[in-house]
């Protein structure tokens, strides 16, 4: 089982290579809307904000409760094995319709966007140095793909869903129309 430490290092790194994708696209590309209907990279990146806020509030809420925090259920490491392996090739899928109205995007990334996706490094490791060894093993959280996570699932799972939207952030860079770097 991979430690919550573990995970966050990833995290970072899977973090970081998906602001690198994104910061590598001029704004007429940012914009760029695929001829399937998909997403622009702005609302890619709306997309993964409002998901890790979402993670981020669920797991610090549940972590911080201790004994009173909400029972999810008994985390399965081969449901997650499963979906981080999906989140890491090149399937494509719909988000599950439980968390739509939640993360979906609606607007282009606000201003702050950046800053709060930066600091949800920081964030997680107050989890991190919080949370109980006797918790390690709780499932703080539910996904309705992935199931009951513990952090360290969570986090994984979080790493994970980066590293889909990176190479999601590819495919849109790749499809017809998309503008070229000087424009």
């Amino acid at each position: 089982m991979t430690t919550l430490p573990d995970a966050l290092v990833q995290l970072d790194r899977d973090r970081a290579d998906f602001l690198a994708a994104y910061d590598a696209l001029t704004p007429a590309q940012r914009s760029f809307r695929p001829a399937d209907g998909g997403w622009t990279a702005d609302e890619i990146v709306q997309h993964v904000v409002k998901s890790e806020t979402g993670t981020v509030a669920i797991v610090a809420k549940q972590a911080a409760a201790g004994p009173g925090r909400r029972d999810v259920g008994e985390p399965v490491e081969s449901r997650l094995a499963v979906v981080e392996g999906f989140m890491r090739s090149d399937g494509r899928t719909a988000m599950p319709a439980a968390v739509a109205p939640h993360v979906a995007p609606t607007s282009p990334p606000d201003a702050g966007w950046r800053e709060r996706l930066g600091a949800f490094g920081s964030d997680w490791t107050a989890i991190a140095e919080a949370l109980p060894d006797t918790a390690a093993g709780v499932a703080l959280m539910a996904h309705p793909a992935a199931g009951p996570l513990t952090a360290a699932g969570a986090a994984r799972f979080s790493a994970s869903h980066l590293e889909h939207h990176r190479r999601q952030l590819e495919r849109l860079a790749a499809s017809d129309g998309f503008p070229p770097s000087g424009a």
